[in-house]
């Protein structure tokens, strides 16, 4: 019995979900101005800092996932350094449906292509959600900084104080995958 599509509402147009990620499809993304307002409205910058260096996503490679109506499942934003990969952003606009596994799969394989050893990625205190999709795809923790987007937000004031559910957002977790 297949599934039919259901018109989701929320931030930002609605959306037609797909019951199979599978058939979204992957391609660079050169315009970046949806990642932009995306990384503005979730963040309150478009900039992020992994491995105590700042990257501005709006100058670094991005992927994006589209359904097959062209509606936009999922944005990613990554860069090298060295042989590490970072990834600094990774949005699903359709969650519990897998685009968010169908995007860090994408951006781990991207990494791998690219030559990098490692993939990073660091996530804000409050973030449950980010935290167990990349423990559940093999992430381990790899840093703990204490105060860091506190820190962060004195030169950025724009970043948001409070994230998922409520919580005050005042530290960053480093995660990382060997590749």
């Amino acid at each position: 019995m297949s599934r039919q599509p259901t018109l989701r509402h929320g931030k930002g147009p609605a959306v037609v979900a797909d019951a199979d990620p599978a058939s979204f499809e992957l391609r660079e993304v050169t315009d970046k101005s949806e990642l932009l307002a995306i990384m503005m409205a979730a963040w309150g910058s478009h900039s992020m800092m992994i491995d105590l260096h700042v990257y501005d996503v709006a100058e670094i490679d991005a992927l994006g996932l589209f359904a097959p109506d062209g509606s936009t499942a999922a944005l990613a934003s990554w860069t090298m350094r060295g042989d590490n990969a970072y990834l600094c952003a990774l949005h699903s606009l359709k969650p519990g449906e897998g685009v968010a596994i169908r995007m860090l799969e994408s951006v781990i394989e991207a990494a791998r292509k690219a030559g990098a050893r490692k993939l990073k990625a660091m996530v804000t205190n409050d973030n449950m959600p980010g935290l167990t999709l990349y423990q559940r795809r093999g992430f381990r923790l790899s840093g703990l900084y204490l105060e860091a987007i506190d820190a962060y937000r004195s030169m950025v004031p724009t970043v948001i104080e409070t994230g998922y559910k409520g919580i005050p957002i005042h530290d960053a977790l480093e995660l990382e995958i060997a590749l």
